[in-house]
């Protein structure tokens, strides 16, 4: 089942060439991302992850490791070109805020 985080395949074009190089055996990265998508849009606990995203610590460790190096927030801002950023007018953001907390729903 498709959720409506889920990268569709021109948005998983966009951000491929984005992440850093695995062996053929490694994580598949559209679900990893799409699991971070998921859990940052809902902004559930990790431990509520869907299965079909893979193990809940994978995510959560790749997002971590992807904030620290900036792979994050290339991800996100080439996403932001084509998707529309929700507002939240309970939490809006202020000036030069970044996305970089993990369990902080992405471009809210």
């Amino acid at each position: 089942m498709k959720e409506t985080t889920d990268l569709d395949d021109s948005e998983w074009e966009a951000v491929r060439g984005l992440l850093p190089r695995c062996g053929p055996s490694g994580p598949d990265y559209r679900i990893l991302i799409n699991g971070m998508l998921w859990q940052q849009a809902t902004g559930r606990r990790w431990h509520d992850l869907p299965a079909r995203y893979g193990p809940w610590h994978r995510c959560a460790e790749r997002l971590r490791l992807w904030n620290l190096d900036g792979t994050w927030q290339n991800i996100l801002t080439t996403l932001a070109a084509g998707r529309p950023i929700p507002h939240d007018a309970e939490h809006p953001r202020t000036a030069g805020e970044t996305v970089d907390d993990w369990n902080t729903p992405w471009l809210t």
